[in-house]
């Protein structure tokens, strides 16, 4: 808490532990502490907007999880917890389209993410790069074959 890079998180994470212990009051102002250490924390909007959903308060949830999408427009969470919000008010074809678009985002992030941590584990792994120089060289002598063959 005392690191200004890390306080915000930490306050983050606070709010959530003290809304999952039923603390509602506490886990606002503790939220609302983390918006003011960093007012572009978009998670700690979020966590707010889902204190509001819980508490049945749609339309104010609502609002804030559109400012959550102007500060981070490809948040699949955010566009995901405000189509519920939006069809817990009864306005479904806008809710399923906000759902939908969640669903879209979450898989284009899940793709570079699996993309990303291959690409690790392939640069960490000795076995893969050498597996990497065979899978070459076999295409290279199919080539070479291919080639050879063509030409007799």
């Amino acid at each position: 808490l005392a690191l200004n890079a890390t306080r915000a998180e930490a306050l983050n994470q606070q709010g959530v532990l003290l809304a999952v212990t039923g603390q509602e009051d506490r886990a606002r102002q503790t939220l609302e502490a983390a918006l003011e250490a960093d007012p572009g924390h978009y998670r700690a909007l979020t966590n707010l907007g889902n204190l509001d959903m819980e508490a049945g308060r749609y339309a104010q949830a609502e609002a804030i999880y559109r400012r959550v999408l102007l500060l981070n427009p490809d948040y699949d969470g955010g566009h995901h917890n405000l189509g519920v919000a939006l069809r817990r008010q009864g306005r479904i074809a806008e809710g399923v389209r906000s759902i939908r678009q969640g669903q879209r985002l979450s898989l284009k992030r899940s793709k570079t993410d699996t993309d990303a941590e291959m690409k690790e584990q392939f640069a960490r792994s000795a076995a893969m790069r050498n597996l990497r120089w065979l899978l070459l060289a076999v295409a290279a002598l199919v080539l070479f074959l291919a080639l050879r063959g063509g030409g007799g």
